[in-house]
């Protein structure tokens, strides 16, 4: 009996161990329940969630990144949002980040699997990029801006809600 049970608990913990590998992005504290549902025919089948003070950025937008949506907050920041479809070639690689202010992680968000990077550019400036892949190939990148440690936060939870239709 004693042998069983230390081999269930042996079993518990190391299924507890990989679960907690599966997602290495700390759990978001920020509550997304009263944030707009946005769009963008930009970037036709996806939505996310982003505070209300976001607006959609009507700046013109070069023809090379006409597949890409952006929101910006004059207190906040900016949040752009580019589709690279399953047939798009690799994207490019996300920037390496040392330091007591970058984070970088893997986590899941939906049916997908995303990569986050966040770092400080600056003494008040901070940077989020995250790349987003649907397991039938089809991605999104995100690349953001923040004037603050606490809009870092809030962009990180903007980019966990990104979902795309039928998935």
């Amino acid at each position: 009996m004693t042998g069983r049970a230390l081999l269930v608990g042996v079993a518990l913990a190391l299924a507890s161990s990989s679960s907690a590998r599966a997602d290495g992005c700390p759990a978001s504290t920020v509550d997304v329940a009263d944030w707009a549902i946005v769009r963008s025919a930009r970037v036709p089948g996806f939505t996310l969630r982003l505070p209300r003070s976001f607006t959609r950025d009507t700046t013109a937008i070069s023809r090379e990144l006409q597949s890409s949506a952006r929101w910006r907050d004059a207190a906040r920041g900016r949040f752009a949002m580019s589709h690279l479809g399953a047939t798009a070639t690799t994207p490019a690689p996300l920037p390496n980040v040392d330091g007591a202010t970058a984070t970088r992680c893997d986590t899941s968000i939906g049916a997908a699997t995303a990569t986050i990077v966040s770092y400080a550019d600056g003494p008040s400036a901070y940077v989020v990029h995250a790349q987003i892949r649907w397991p039938d190939g089809e991605a999104v990148e995100v690349h953001a801006n923040a004037v603050g440690r606490a809009h870092v936060e809030l962009l990180i939870a903007a980019v966990r809600t990104i979902r795309r239709a039928g998935a």
